[in-house]
């Protein structure tokens, strides 16, 4: 070693240092390492970004210190006095001193000449490196290598505990250390022996499914899928998750875990395990497509179009409706601007997925009366998904453009000025006839002949108007029965002229043809007045409308305000020119509206719009002031100032005798109405408890014998139309007829008794008609014997009836006497009603002076019922005359369309008003509705419902 250079030297002893320490150092750092990643793992696997973050610093330290150590030994190999200071020194400390010592002064003599000669330095370092014992250094290097075999094998030790706790949870570990956004890199197998299964929602009344596991499927939105399968591994905290929402596996306490996962959208479901904040998926995945539950599907006949309200009064609509699942509520929609009205048209049953069905609409709708822009009309439908909510399908829209304010009334007084012209022709043709002197009885054909077909022209002319539609409205009340009954009056004096074709006769006939006509012009003239009072009170609120318009422009909501505006001033424009055709009022006010529009228009072109809105309130209280601007004859008006006159005389009172008849018409029947009540009252107090007490224990004797007649008869549930059906039909009333008995109701005993023998008698027949069919034939028979049993029992309880009624009669007979005298006043009052109605101005239809008559004829036999005590019989009689009463009173009576609630109805002067012992309204309804719901025509039902009518009434 003498010989050799001192670097050789350094290395060989770094080399036999290195030989003996560096694999147990290699090992010992390899076992750090993986006692380390373990370690990690274990503390990452908590899930918690702290512990995430902990071990992969922790990591992150070992790898850097292990990496900075093997750049540090690789450093030291390369400096001679590290490796003399940790080799040498350490065997020999003298030694490794003195060669430190030699080695910076051969380093500096060989730097510089002056220092020593650089071969004697040399020298001398190589005989120190040569005094340096390998055997020694060996030994050295051996005791160091043990140590590091000994941490080593600590660390070793440590890994493996580690990794033999659970090796799994290290992968576990090692995969959420990875993670990223919350998502593990690795998918690890979590559950096995997977079954699954899909329930639809309960609305659609679907069984259960098993499924295909991890096999794409389709199933209806809602459906709760079951995921059910065995752990891998227990301990783990598992979900069921579509990468955003999860819903966890719980113990099904048989050693799986089971997961329910309702369906919304379309997903993608695999099972994953969290820890902390890392999920952890399994690689199996579920593919789920979510089939919606779809809205439903409405088809309106006709739509799209657009209908003008004038030219199709009656708009019928025809929809249908599909779903795919169930429907609710079907609804009529109309909708106008802002304004939006709905209504319910059905609410099908039992999750209909179908629904037909019509409705119709009609130019008098209150909605089309409330509007004056296009109205929007469609069918909506809503379905029954409770997973999402209820969904609305809607159809095509049908577009309804209503008329002009006051067009339908100007064309119905169009329409009877046509008629009034027609008459007015008549009267024309009958001034320029003359009768025939001479030419026998051809002449007077001839001229009788000619009468009748000038007279059938201007009939038919009034009957086109009366009958016709007029953009919604029709001729009625007031002016169709004054109409009706002038042509009746034509009818009489043309007959009576047939038969004496005379100068006189036909003089007769021209001059009921000329009262005839001024009365249809009278009429005519006091509808044209209220239908013009009518229209110029809903443009009174258009008007409002305008000003309110104008009042939003002049705080500056220009936006809104000149829609608003300019929509309430061209339904002003176009009513006020509808409301100028309604005769002389009519036209008066529809000049005040064109007069008041150019105001409103100034205003507007100079943007004033504090003027154009006191214009426009100014013409709506104008026309909630519906009188003629100047009056004459000493009359006042609006404009003048003066209170308001009386109306012009009219050269025919015709309008004000039906007015006054209809008035005295609708009085009678509402005295002659509480006087049927008070004679039923009067009865009801004359039926004493006592009576059917006595009565009952008898009762209850014959309704066992009425059950026992009926035992053997079918029960409910036969085919409709059958005997069996028929006889099972008399077999329930016959049990009411016993139970109206035993409850003391002679009088329902008997109905319900009179109901089962027609019952009976029904299911013989048909028996008969079915031939040898044993069922029938058998329920034939015993229908047959039944009803010769219950036929006794019913004789029996008319007897007992018609002696309670009977008695009360005779103890109501001083009350049924007085009720009988006012019964003839009121059948006085009828025949006196029906004589006016007979003649002159203010002639009736023949229609209600029959009704009339009938309504007098059955006064008049309630009358002499009452006289002789048959209360029962009497009160009948009244109740007929009553309903003829109701029917002579003309449809709509005193209503001439708009006119009714806005127009000059007078009002009776004079009424009667009960005191509070003798207003019986709220019993008469009592007892009408408890008749009514108490008398159903089902036998079971009866008692129930009367019981509720008696509860509802409280």
């Amino acid at each position: 070693m003498d010989n050799e250079a001192p670097a050789l030297s350094i290395a060989r002893l770094r080399s036999v240092w290195d030989a003996e320490v560096g694999p147990s150092a290699r090992r010992a750092l390899t076992a750090a390492a993986c006692a380390g990643l373990f370690g990690a793992a274990h503390v990452a696997r908590v899930g918690s970004p702290l512990a995430r973050g902990l071990a992969g610093a922790g990591l992150a330290l070992l790898l850097a210190a292990i990496a900075a150590r093997a750049i540090l030994v690789r450093r030291r190999r390369g400096d001679a006095r590290r490796t003399v200071r940790e080799i040498i020194g350490r065997t020999d400390e003298a030694l490794g001193a003195a060669t430190l010592r030699a080695l910076t002064l051969a380093d500096r003599a060989a730097a510089d000449d002056r220092v020593g000669s650089p071969e004697l330095a040399g020298l001398h370092l190589r005989r120190l490196l040569g005094r340096a014992s390998q055997a020694r250094v060996v030994e050295r290097a051996r005791q160091a290598a043990t140590r590091w075999a000994s941490a080593g094998l600590a660390l070793g030790a440590a890994a493996l505990a580690a990794a033999a706790i659970e090796p799994s949870r290290v992968v576990e570990g090692l995969d959420v250390l990875a993670a990223r956004g919350g998502e593990a890199p690795l998918d690890l197998p979590w559950i096995e022996e997977v079954e699954m299964t899909a329930a639809p929602p309960e609305y659609l009344h679907q069984g259960a499914e098993e499924l295909l596991p991890f096999a794409p499927t389709m199933q209806p939105r809602g459906t709760v899928i079951t995921v059910r399968g065995r752990p891998v591994r227990a301990g783990r905290a598992l979900v069921l998750t579509d990468g955003g929402a999860e819903v966890p596996f719980v113990d099904d306490g048989k050693g799986s875990v089971v997961a329910r996962w309702t369906l919304g959208e379309s997903t993608t479901l695999q099972a994953a395990a969290r820890f902390g904040q890392v999920r952890v998926r399994q690689a199996d995945a579920q593919r789920v497509v979510s089939i919606p539950d779809d809205a439903p599907r409405v088809t309106l006949e006709g739509a799209p179009r657009t209908v003008k309200l004038l030219d199709e009064p009656s708009i019928p609509l025809r929809y249908e409706i599909t779903d795919d699942h169930g429907l609710r509520e079907v609804d009529l929609v109309l909708r106008a601007g802002a304004k939006e009205e709905r209504r319910v048209l059905s609410r099908p049953a039992a999750d209909a997925k179908v629904d037909r069905g019509g409705y119709e609409l009609r130019a008098r709708d209150p909605f089309f009366r409330r509007t004056y822009v296009p109205v929007e009309v469609r069918i909506e439908a809503r379905d029954n998904d409770p997973i999402e909510g209820p969904k609305w399908g809607r159809s095509e829209a049908i577009l309804v453009v209503p008329p002009q304010v006051g067009e339908p009334e100007a064309r119905r007084y169009a329409a009877l000025v046509k008629a009034r012209d027609a008459l007015t022709d008549l009267l024309a043709d009958r001034i320029d006839q003359r009768t025939p002197e001479a030419g026998g009885a051809a002449a007077h054909a001839a001229h009788a002949a000619h009468e009748a077909e000038v007279q059938a022209t201007a009939k038919a002319a009034v009957e086109s108007a009366l009958s016709a539609d007029h953009g919604g409205l029709r001729v009625r009340g007031r002016v169709a029965s004054l109409a009706r009954g002038q042509l009746a009056r034509l009818d009489t004096a043309l007959a009576a002229e047939r038969k004496s074709t005379t100068r006189a006769a036909h003089q007769e006939l021209l001059d009921e043809t000329e009262g005839a006509l001024l009365a249809f012009d009278a009429g005519l003239r006091g509808l044209g007045h209220r239908d013009a009072r009518a229209v110029a009170q809903r443009l009174a609120d258009v008007a409002d409308e305008a000003a309110a318009a104008a009042e939003l422009l002049g705080s500056g909501d220009r936006e809104g305000g000149e829609v608003r505006l300019e929509a309430a001033v061209a339904v002003l424009g176009g009513g006020g020119v509808e409301l100028g055709k309604l005769g002389e009022l009519g036209l008066d006010l529809g000049e005040i509206v064109a007069n008041d529009l150019r105001r409103i228009a100034r205003a507007r072109g100079a943007s004033d719009w504090l003027h154009a809105e006191l214009s426009a309130r100014d013409l709506a209280a104008r026309l909630r002031r519906p009188e003629p601007s100047f009056g004459g004859g000493g009359r006042g008006g609006v404009e003048s100032g003066a209170p308001r006159g009386p109306d012009p005389g009219d050269a025919s009172n015709a309008d004000e005798s039906v007015a006054q008849s209809e008035r005295d018409l609708e009085e009678l029947a509402r005295d002659h109405a509480a006087e049927t009540n008070a004679v039923a009252e009067e009865l009801s107090r004359a039926s004493r408890p006592e009576d059917i007490a006595a009565l009952r224990e008898e009762a209850k004797k014959h309704a066992e014998a009425i059950r026992e007649a009926v035992r053997d008869l079918p029960q409910p549930g036969a085919a409709p139309g059958s005997a069996e059906s028929a006889a099972a039909a008399g077999r329930e009333q016959a049990e009411a007829m016993a139970g109206a008995l035993e409850q003391g109701r002679p009088e329902e005993a008997v109905t319900s008794g009179r109901g089962a023998m027609r019952s009976l008698g029904d299911a013989k027949r048909l028996g008969a008609q079915a031939g040898s069919f044993f069922p029938e034939e058998r329920a034939a028979r015993e229908a047959g014997e039944a009803q010769q049993a219950l036929a006794e029992e019913l004789a029996w309880a008319e007897e007992a009836l018609r002696k309670l009624r009977q008695a009360a009669a005779e103890r109501a007979r001083d009350g049924l006497g007085k009720s009988s005298q006012r019964e003839g006043s009121l059948a006085d009052r009828a025949r006196d009603l029906r004589k006016r109605g007979e003649r002159g101005d203010g002639r009736m239809p023949e229609e209600m002076l029959d009704r009339l008559d009938e309504a007098e004829q059955a006064m008049r036999d309630a009358q002499r019922a009452l006289a002789e005590g048959d209360g029962e019989g009497g009160n009948e009689r009244q109740r007929d005359a009553q309903r003829l009463l109701e029917m002579s009173r003309s449809e709509d009576q005193g209503q001439d369309g708009d006119a009714e609630s806005e127009g000059d109805r007078n009002m009776a002067r004079k009424a009667d008003i009960p005191d509070k012992d003798k207003h019986k309204g709220p019993e008469e309804f009592r007892r009408r509705v408890l008749e009514g719901l108490g008398g159903t025509s089902e036998p079971r039902l009866r008692e129930a419902v009367k019981r509720y009518a008696e509860g509802l009434l409280k």
